[in-house]
């Protein structure tokens, strides 16, 4: 069995990018704001919501090589962690839903812990939930080096322009932060797994839960037409049958 590392650095990088929206609130304008919520929603669909959720925890669907690779450094712009850590979680999170053993339900451990992504230090992952993943050279590279790149490009970000630095890694880690809260909280208050419009607003297609957790094998989360599920619309452009 295996802690879930890195948690309290996670945990750092989100408070003080929550931090950040003191100077982008006074220095910033609305655009900026409203790009940087644009911004979110293509990491979301392209990398979070399709690649660390259905491409590498569920392999819901299969694509090229360069898409391992993409799905982790994008992902760097919303702070979700290492996917290696991200999807083993996940994969328990399905195995043991709502029970005790749940990494992150709120019934059992509370709204606002969950809320907060607070629950990481309580988690042991299990050995079984690794399946498939220590074997990929990019998801040990970037559980490694997680950190290092994340400072890099905020680094360089930084030098290009603070503004850049702002809204282009801190408020779309900001909305992340709430988004994910958002999907591991609403939508498992009864202590099954229900639909939340409201969660999908901010998690590109992540809201329709309780389809997710009927069939998880499936890569279109969204199954009714009104059901929006953009991360579904972006697989079925990279997939392949």
């Amino acid at each position: 069995m295996q802690k879930i590392s890195q948690t309290h650095k996670l945990l750092l990088i989100h408070v003080l990018c929550h931090f950040t929206l003191i100077p982008a609130i006074i220095y910033g304008e609305m655009w900026m704001f409203v790009g940087s919520f644009i911004w979110w929603q293509f990491i979301a669909c392209t990398s979070i919501s399709s690649g660390y959720h259905r491409y590498v925890s569920h392999a819901s669907f299969k694509t090229g090589r360069w898409y391992i690779w993409y799905l982790q450094f994008i992902a760097l712009f919303a702070n979700p962690g290492p996917v290696l850590t991200w999807a083993a979680t996940h994969r328990m999170h399905h195995r043991y839903s709502d029970t005790e053993k749940d990494p992150h339900s709120p019934v059992i451990k509370g709204f606002w812990k969950v809320y907060t992504h607070m629950w990481g230090n309580d988690v042991v992952i299990e050995k079984k939930m690794l399946k498939g993943l220590l074997d990929n050279q990019s998801i040990r590279f970037f559980y490694n080096w997680y950190f290092h790149i994340l400072f890099s490009v905020a680094v360089v970000m930084l030098i290009i322009d603070p503004m850049l630095l702002l809204f282009g890694l801190c408020v779309p880690i900001v909305f992340a932060f709430h988004g994910y809260g958002l999907i591991n909280t609403i939508p498992h208050m009864t202590g099954t797994a229900k639909n939340s419009i409201i969660s999908n607003i901010l998690t590109g297609g992540e809201g329709w839960h309780a389809n997710h957790h009927a069939d998880s094998s499936n890569w279109r989360i969204g199954q009714k037409w009104w059901q929006l599920d953009p991360s579904a619309t972006f697989i079925k452009l990279i997939k392949v049958n």
